[in-house]
């Protein structure tokens, strides 16, 4: 089982802003960043849209995105999810039926 530090944290809506802030500078495609949940604990997630989500993120991206598995604070993962899954799935609209 991978075990986290503990420290410091910065204000999770910091921490999100700033994340979107930076991926916004190295990425021209559609991401967003969120607070997730497993069973290690809360993390933020960047989820990147390309065509290929299985295909390796480029190598100049991978570099730039890297921040050690710490994001201000928190664990950080990035996501890839196709084209489209953003407002799809994420940013859909709840139905009452």
């Amino acid at each position: 089982m991978a075990k986290f530090t503990i420290g410091e944290k910065a204000d999770k809506d910091e921490a999100i802003k700033e994340l979107m802030i930076h991926a916004a500078g190295v990425f021209d495609g559609r991401f967003l960043a969120r607070l997730e949940s497993d069973h290690g604990g809360t993390h933020i997630v960047l989820i990147i849209e390309q065509e290929e989500p299985t295909e390796f993120l480029e190598p100049f991206l991978l570099e730039a995105l890297d921040t050690g598995r710490k994001w201000m604070g928190w664990r950080y993962i990035v996501k890839k999810a196709p084209p489209g899954y953003i407002d799809a799935v994420i940013n859909r609209k709840k139905r009452n039926d």
